[in-house]
């Protein structure tokens, strides 16, 4: 089992380096930019502030499960305390980021046994570039990153504590908010379980009950929205009406490459009632079931077409991601600002680090012998990867949407590197120790 050692001096030291290279380009790029809010961004602003004016969570008067509700609902408890503002929601975003920093270097640690390698995994997420450029905008995706590797290092971590069922509970309770933020979050304590399992780290009785633990927990934070959402919709939703949405969108007769569409084509908006998901929907759950039942019937007749636009909803995932580029120069330019130049000069460095780290998701199934012990952690890192890629695979691919897994890569890379470099015979190391 590893041991997790209190930090020594010399790497408080590296801790505040790594705050410093954090917070310095975080920081600068946040007074650099200074976007304004648009689109999704505008819309999960217009939901917190509705919420904390009393009016719950609706669109134009009419309560709504379209989006999960978790991230306009971290904001109204966020301006309740310090008001609407959009430095308050930004600087949270800061927050948030490096809460997941924290938790990125413990789950590293875990997956390498080393603190080497585990400081490269920190230095290599705290200066990704899309994640810095995301600290700008408000998406819910650094709130569920959060929350997601929040679960994940207590799910690891609860058979090194004494409190076990308190550290699962806990993990629960964290991936149940992440639910509450991005419903896919519902399965990844079953996946890193079951996981757990197929490594016989636990036996079958003992994953049985941390899957009970952690899913009693889960389901107490989501029970009250499904609760709600049965009081005001009329059906026990579990989390969010835009399943069917999403589903259409990436199984239709006019999404070749396997994306978002936009602007969708006449056909799909005639298909989906000109549906405007950034306003009111007058019967969601009827058009929610109307685009599962279009949705399905298409992969049925068509199994060919559906299977050949996987790897182009594959790609659109795991691209480099230009819409947070795009967005703060659209925003920084509606607040009087020109971000152009400094957009163009950071944006080819920003894909080439990007697909530096993507290398290790793609390599990661073949080479995953190479992860030194403790291996679990390591595949405990690359199970959401996989998880993600399969629901991309089913409804359509977006490369924001891969925001939450951009901590886990630079994980996977020190731990295939320090597994290769810790296998590979060195002649100059041998000759030194001979002599």
């Amino acid at each position: 089992m590893l041991e997790l050692k209190t930090p020594s001096q010399g790497t408080s030291r590296f801790l505040i380096l790594a705050a410093v290279l954090f917070l310095a380009p975080r920081i600068g790029w946040m007074l650099a930019v200074d976007a304004a809010p648009m689109s999704d961004q505008l819309w999960y602003f217009e939901r917190a502030v509705g919420m904390l004016n009393g009016e719950g969570y609706a669109v134009q008067g009419q309560p709504t499960a379209f989006w999960p509700v978790g991230y306009p609902a971290f904001l109204a408890g966020l301006f309740a305390v310090f008001g609407p503002s959009l430095e308050a929601a930004k600087i949270a975003n800061l927050v948030l980021s490096g809460i997941a920093m924290v938790f990125v270097y413990r789950i590293a640690r875990r997956a390498t046994g080393s603190e080497t390698a585990a400081r490269a995994a920190l230095l290599l997420a705290v200066l990704y570039p899309t994640q810095i450029f995301y600290t700008e905008l408000l998406y819910s995706e650094l709130l569920f990153t959060a929350l997601l590797l929040a679960g994940t290092d207590l799910l690891l971590g609860a058979a090194e504590t004494r409190r076990r069922w308190v550290a699962v509970a806990a993990a629960g309770f964290c991936f149940g908010l992440a639910s509450l933020v991005k419903t896919q979050g519902l399965l990844l304590p079953g996946l890193l379980v079951a996981g757990a399992l197929v490594l016989r780290r636990i036996g079958f009785r003992q994953a049985v009950l941390t899957g009970l633990v952690a899913y009693a927990a889960c389901l107490a934070v989501t029970a009250p929205w499904t609760m709600r959402n049965w009081e005001v919709l009329g059906q026990p939703v579990l989390i969010s009406t835009n399943g069917g949405f999403n589903l259409y969108m990436g199984n239709n007769p006019w999404n070749r490459w396997g994306n978002y569409m936009w602007p969708a084509p006449p056909e799909f908006t005639e298909a989906t009632e000109n549906l405007n998901i950034l306003k009111a929907i007058p019967d969601e759950l009827a058009l929610n079931a109307k685009l599962n039942r279009l949705a399905m019937d298409y992969i049925r007749d068509n199994p060919v077409e559906a299977a050949k636009r996987i790897p182009y909803k594959l790609y659109q995932f795991f691209r480099f991601d230009t819409l947070p580029l795009a967005q703060a120069e659209i925003g920084a330019k509606r607040n009087g600002r020109d971000v152009h130049a400094l957009v163009t000069a950071v944006a080819p460095v920003a894909e080439i680090w990007h697909w530096a780290m993507m290398w290790s998701a793609f390599l990661f199934p073949v080479l995953f012998w190479l992860a030194r012990r403790p291996a679990d952690a390591a595949l405990a890192a690359f199970l959401p990867v996989a998880y993600f890629g399969a629901i991309t695979a089913v409804f359509f691919g977006e490369a924001r949407f891969n925001l939450p897994l951009l901590p886990l890569y630079p994980v996977l890379a020190v731990c295939i590197a320090g597994g290769f470099l810790h296998r590979v015979r060195w002649p100059m190391v041998g000759h030194r120790r001979r002599a």
